[in-house]
């Protein structure tokens, strides 16, 4: 598979409780009709790289970092409605009003209330792996477990480990937070905005009461197997803000079904958004 030129660039966003410009980092690849990914809490335009290689033969694709994220800028503001509008102004800025989104966990939110929102700037809305609901469980330990780290004593990401073992028990959980420590100048920081992401956890675990809205267009909700993010319940929620909504399973996937099980994520998301089945190419 021959990929496209791969390009980077930063988006003006505004960041309405700073009241200054700020720049929205992304990579693009491919050409042709936009796609944008976006991530979930802790996460950044890394962990999709490899969906986005599969998916530039055939679309024009965005791999953002979301706000408080990756290389994009830290505010003092993180709720769906901040969220939303920075891919509003995205949209406006790659001067597309038609962009199919696909959106995992808080990403997933993210989409979701910019289609319910502003339904102009979405053609097609791909959600995975979370429901328009108010979840029960936050992260306020693991943000305290990533606060505690003296970063001044830090030499190296095993050292980082070591010290966060400490408290978060499981390797996976540590190895997906510290690709977030970055090394510059000898010395490591966050490249996450803590304080605002601990600030805002209400929010970000919750999502906007938007009775009587609905976005018509085509909608996929795609859950993990192994999952349980979403129940019968917040199915029949989901409907109703999406009533054209299709609904598929990624057989032996967990919530980062992306990351699981990436051939068949991007086979469906293809199938998708394309409307109809692609020609089988080798490594897609």
């Amino acid at each position: 598979m021959t990929l496209r030129s791969e390009r980077f660039n930063r988006f003006d966003v505004v960041d309405s409780a700073m009241e200054k410009s700020t720049k929205l980092y992304f990579e693009e690849l491919g050409s042709g009709e936009p796609v944008v990914l976006v991530h979930g809490l802790f996460g950044s335009s890394t962990n999709w790289r490899g969906i986005a290689r599969k998916l530039a033969p055939y679309f024009r694709v965005i791999n953002v970092d979301m706000l408080n994220h990756g290389h994009s800028p830290h505010t003092s503001s993180m709720n769906y409605d901040d969220m939303s509008m920075a891919l509003q102004d995205l949209a406006n800025e790659i001067h597309s009003t038609a962009v199919n989104w696909i959106g995992h966990s808080m990403g997933g939110k993210a989409v979701m209330n910019l289609a319910l929102t502003s339904p102009q700037y979405v053609n097609r809305l791909v959600v995975m792996d979370i429901a328009p609901v108010s979840y029960k469980h936050g992260h306020v330990d693991l943000i305290d477990a990533m606060l505690s780290l003296n970063l001044d004593t830090i030499r190296s990401r095993a050292d980082a480990d070591k010290t966060l073992s400490e408290i978060i028990k499981d390797s996976a959980v540590r190895l997906f937070l510290l690709k977030n420590l970055a090394h510059h100048n000898g010395k490591y920081a966050w490249r996450l905005n803590l304080a605002t992401l601990r600030h805002f956890q209400s929010e970000i675990i919750g999502f906007p009461e938007r009775v009587g809205s609905t976005f018509d267009g085509p909608t996929l909700l795609l859950t993990g197997e192994r999952s349980n993010y979403v129940s019968s319940a917040s199915r029949r929620t989901f409907v109703q803000y999406f009533p054209q909504a299709r609904f598929e399973v990624i057989p032996d996937a967990g919530h980062w079904l992306h990351t699981d099980q990436p051939q068949a994520v991007s086979d469906v998301l293809c199938r998708f958004i394309s409307s109809s089945p692609l020609p089988d190419k080798q490594g897609i």
